[in-house]
C-alpha cells in the first residue's frame, strides 16, 4: 500500500510515496517533461554512475492521476542539514553548484537549491530530487540563488567567519538566515569581503526594495542568460571552497588520548563483536560515537551504521575519514535530540524515529547523560528500552575518575540516587535480560549486553 512521504509535498509536479520497500516518485505532466529532458542527457548517466545523483528508473505501473512514475533505491538513513557537520554542508553545497553547472551546459536548470534535496551515501553527498531538473528557458534567472545563499552559503559563512554553529539556526528556521540578518551578524569588517559584499550586502539591499516576484521579472527583462548563471556559479564555488572552519579545543577531539579509552578499547571492541555475531544486525545505532571506532567495527561487519554525537569536531573528522563507508553521520545532542519538525510535525521525523536500529551501542554515554545532563538513571534505562532492540551499554561507577570530573562542581544532594551498579542492574532487569557482561580492568566500569523483554 502506497503512503505519501511526509517530507515530499511542496512541489506539485513531483512527489514521493513509499510502497513497502520501494521509493516511488509520481510526476504530473510538467514533472514528466523535466524528467524526460534530464533522462536524455549525458549528465544523467554520468551523475548516476559516480553517485552524485540517485539511481532512477521509469516504471510502467503508473498510479491513476499521475503522468509517470519513477523508482529510486531505498536509502538506509535520511539526515537533515541541522545534523550535518561543517564539511558535510560544504561538500553538499559544492555538489549543488557542480550539478547546476553541468545541467546548464546541457540545456537544463535546477529550479531550487535546498540541502534537503541532498543525502549522504557511502560517505559522499548525493542529489536525490530528480524532480528539481527542468529545461532552461533563455532569459530566466537562477530562481534557486536566494535559497542557496540562505541554506548553504550563509550557514557556512556563519561557522567560518563568525565562529557560530549553523545547526541550531537551521533547526530553528528551515529557510536559514536572511541577507539582512547575515549583514548584521558579519559586521562591517567582513561585509567588505568581496563575497559578502555581493551575496550578502547587495542582496539585502535588493530585498529591501523589491518583492521576490519583481526581482525575477526585472532579471528576465534585463536579458538574463545561462552564461551569466554559470559565471555566478563559478564565483560561488570559489567562495564556498575558500570557507574553512578550524575547530577549537573545547570538545572531545582528543578523546582517544584519555586513559580509559586506550586501556579499555580492545575489551570493548571484543564485547561488541560478540554482540554483533549474536544479533546479526542490519542497522546499528552508535550513541555517543565520538571518533567512530565502534561504528567502524559494526560497519565492517556489514551493518548500516548511524553514528551519533554532539561534538562537531570529532564527527567532522570522522566524516572526512569515512568516504566509501556505510556510516551515516548525525550531529545532535542526545539530551536534546533532533525532534519531529516541519509541517504538521511530521515533515521531518525525529532522529530517534528515523534510526530504527537492530542494535544500539551506548559506550561512554550514559554517565554523561546522568551526571552532565542530570537525567535520572531510570529515565536513561527506559529511553534505551524504547529502541526495542538489543543494547550494548557501558556502566560507569560513581567513583570512576571521569565521573569525578563531571561532578566536580556538584554537591551530593544535587545528584540523582540509583547511580551505583547494584541499582543499574535492578533498573535494567525490569526491562531487559542481561545476556552478557564483563568488568573492565579499571574496576570502575562494566559492559552489559541487554536483550529487551
Amino acid at each position: 500500500m502506497q503512503s505519501p512521504d511526509p517530507g515530499s509535498f511542496r512541489d506539485p509536479a513531483s512527489r514521493v510515496v513509499l510502497d513497502g520497500n520501494k521509493v516511488l516518485r509520481l510526476l504530473d505532466r510538467r514533472g514528466l517533461e523535466g524528467w524526460r529532458a534530464l533522462a536524455g542527457t549525458d549528465l544523467f548517466a554520468s551523475a548516476v554512475a559516480d553517485r552524485r545523483l540517485i539511481g532512477t528508473t521509469e516504471i510502467d505501473d503508473v498510479p491513476p492521476g499521475s503522468a509517470a512514475a519513477l523508482e529510486h533505491p531505498m536509502l538506509p538513513f535520511i539526515g537533515y542539514p541541522y545534523e550535518w557537520t561543517f564539511t558535510m554542508l560544504k561538500d553538499a553545497a559544492l555538489l549543488q553548484l557542480d550539478l547546476l553547472r553541468d545541467a546548464l551546459s546541457q540545456g537544463l536548470t535546477i529550479k531550487d537549491a535546498t540541502p534537503y534535496n541532498i543525502q549522504f551515501s557511502d560517505g559522499k553527498p548525493m542529489f536525490i530530487d530528480i524532480g528539481s531538473f527542468e529545461a532552461y528557458q533563455q532569459g530566466e534567472p537562477w530562481i534557486g540563488y536566494r535559497q542557496f545563499t540562505r541554506q548553504f552559503l550563509f550557514p557556512l559563512m556563519l561557522r567560518a567567519w563568525v565562529g557560530v554553529p549553523f545547526q541550531p539556526w537551521l533547526r530553528g528556521d528551515m529557510e536559514g538566515p536572511t541577507p539582512a540578518q547575515m549583514a548584521r551578524l558579519l559586521g562591517k569588517k567582513k561585509l567588505f569581503n568581496t563575497g559578502a559584499l555581493f551575496h550578502v550586502r547587495l542582496q539585502a539591499r535588493v530585498e529591501a526594495r523589491m518583492t521576490g516576484r519583481s526581482v525575477r521579472d526585472d532579471l528576465r527583462t534585463a536579458g538574463f542568460s545561462a552564461e551569466l548563471i554559470q559565471a555566478n556559479v563559478r564565483k560561488l564555488r570559489s567562495l564556498v571552497s575558500s570557507l574553512e572552519w578550524a575547530p577549537g579545543g573545547d570538545g572531545w577531539s582528543d578523546y582517544g588520548s584519555c586513559n580509559h579509552v586506550s586501556r579499555d578499547r580492545t575489551a570493548k571492541s571484543d564485547f561488541l563483536e560478540a554482540a554483533i555475531e549474536r544479533t546479526s544486525p542490519q542497522r546499528v545505532l552508535d550513541l555517543g560515537a565520538n571518533d567512530g571506532h565502534f561504528s567502524t567495527i559494526a560497519a565492517g561487519a556489514g551493518a548500516d551504521v548511524v553514528a551519533v554525537d554532539s561534538d562537531e569536531a570529532v564527527l567532522d573528522d570522522l566524516y572526512r575519514r569515512s568516504k566509501g563507508s556505510s556510516l551515516a553521520i548525525v550531529l545532535t545532542d542526545l539530551a536534546n535530540p533532533s525532534p519531529a519538525q516541519g509541517w504538521a510535525g511530521t515533515e521531518r521525523p525525529s532522529v530517534v524515529d528515523r534510526a530504527n536500529p537492530d542494535l544500539v551501542i551506548a559506550y561512554g554515554l550514559i554517565h554523561h547523560l546522568i551526571y552532565h545532563a542530570s537525567i535520572p538513571p531510570r529515565e536513561v534505562v527506559g529511553w534505551l528500552r524504547t529502541f526495542d532492540c538489543p543494547v550494548v551499554v557501558e556502566f560507569v561507577s560513581p567513583v570512576d575518575e571521569m565521573v569525578e570530573k563531571l561532578t566536580g562542581n556538584k554537591l551530593a544532594h544535587e545528584l540523582h540516587p540509583d547511580r551505583d551498579e547494584v541499582n543499574f542492574r535492578a533498573l535494567a532487569g525490569e526491562l531487559f535480560d542481561i545476556v552478557d557482561e564483563t568488568n573492565l580492568s579499571s574496576g570502575t566500569r562494566a559492559l552489559f549486553a541487554l536483550q529487551p523483554r
